[in-house]
């Protein structure tokens, strides 16, 4: 079968689109090789990387050495009307992504993979999608955890009532209620639906460590969904990224540092014994790990296998526009909320220029 190979680009050529490999890697449950954008274009047999637009000439010096291209460029408009590539991510920090990414739909580019989080207003969000959908470019935002194969294996067992009916979610995480919550807003959706309301709290800018950002503090809050789950997050207590459902039956447990999910269920000691509802049955704890298969296939290079799918195929890909839309929704909400004495937001929410201006 003749496949068509693509041309790709990177416009921000910084950390996430092309240094993050050089790091550490130390979240076990999170980080898998490659990481970074341009690392994961050129693992991919389809796709030929083209190009990066960098800030400054030094950055594009080393955006070209470092990867092997001929061009670099420090203005995007530029490189897309002299490089015309088919796929382009946008790399940038949130309050450049729908600037370029209208640009790059208006260019003539089928395939966009925009980091999280989408925008900085749901109005800039939507302006997004239609830029995209009159122009006929496919748009991916990178939520990691849709492409990571612990995620797949716990809405798998979820799906299959390992833990009965599911009541709670309890989600800690590092801080920057929307930088890092995006993540979280995400998997909520993508694991039990559409979000019914919010209630949050922001934590005052300089009361935690080093992450603090004053455009995106640190925060925390309860998710309602429509499915009746209660989601309590904290992104403010300077805790790893842990990932617990709780349900009818026994608990699902994510944790970065440790590979796969695992399963903890009570079951009872001799079950064919009976007693009056009063007397609790003696119970006794049992874990299950389910490890992920190796080689894990990265979710980076997963993301970029969708957008050329979604491309080849005329289709929306996976973790769209409107996933990223909403996920930014609830960002929002849980500010709106904390600006409100922390009262009930009920989504959707009308204030689309209401921005946070995330990293």
């Amino acid at each position: 079968m003749n496949q068509k190979s693509y041309r790709a680009a990177i416009i921000g050529c910084g950390r996430k689109g092309s240094t993050i490999d050089m790091e550490k890697r130390w979240l076990v449950n999170y980080d898998v090789l490659p990481c970074s954008h341009a690392s994961a274009y050129c693992a991919h047999p389809r796709i030929g990387l083209v190009a990066g637009v960098c800030r400054t000439a030094q950055s594009a010096d080393s955006f070209r050495q470092r990867w092997g291209v001929e061009n670099a460029y420090t203005n995007y408009q530029q490189m897309l009307e002299v490089e015309k590539p088919d796929i382009v991510s946008v790399t940038t920090h949130a309050p450049l992504h729908a600037e370029i990414t209208i640009a790059a739909a208006e260019a003539g580019v089928k395939g966009i993979i925009v980091e999280k989080a989408m925008a900085t207003s749901i109005d800039e969000a939507e302006r997004m999608i239609d830029a995209c959908r009159s122009n006929g470019a496919e748009l991916l935002v990178n939520h990691p955890r849709r492409f990571h194969a612990s995620f797949d294996r716990a809405k798998t067992l979820l799906e299959q009532g390992s833990i009965g009916a599911v009541q709670m979610a309890v989600v800690t995480g590092y801080g920057k209620l929307m930088h890092n919550g995006s993540h979280v807003f995400d998997l909520l959706r993508n694991f039990f639906g559409e979000v019914d309301w919010v209630c949050g709290e922001l934590v005052p800018y300089g009361s935690c460590d080093e992450t603090d950002d004053p455009d995106d503090p640190d925060g925390r809050g309860t998710v309602k969904m429509k499915n009746g789950v209660t989601a309590f997050i904290d992104f403010a207590s300077g805790q790893p990224f842990e990932f617990i459902f709780i349900g009818a039956e026994g608990r699902l447990v994510i944790d970065q540092f440790r590979d796969g999910v695992a399963l903890i269920n009570h079951e009872p000691e001799n079950p064919a014994e009976i007693r009056p509802w009063f007397r609790y049955k003696p119970k006794r704890e049992v874990t299950r790990h389910f490890f992920n298969e190796q080689p894990v296939k990265p979710p980076m290079l997963r993301a970029v296998e969708e957008i050329v799918q979604a491309v080849d195929e005329g289709r929306e890909p996976l973790s769209n526009g409107e996933d990223g839309l909403r996920c930014i929704e609830v960002g929002i909400a849980l500010h709106l909320s904390a600006a409100r004495d922390s009262s009930s937001v009920q989504l959707p929410v009308d204030e689309v220029y209401f921005d946070v201006v995330s990293r």
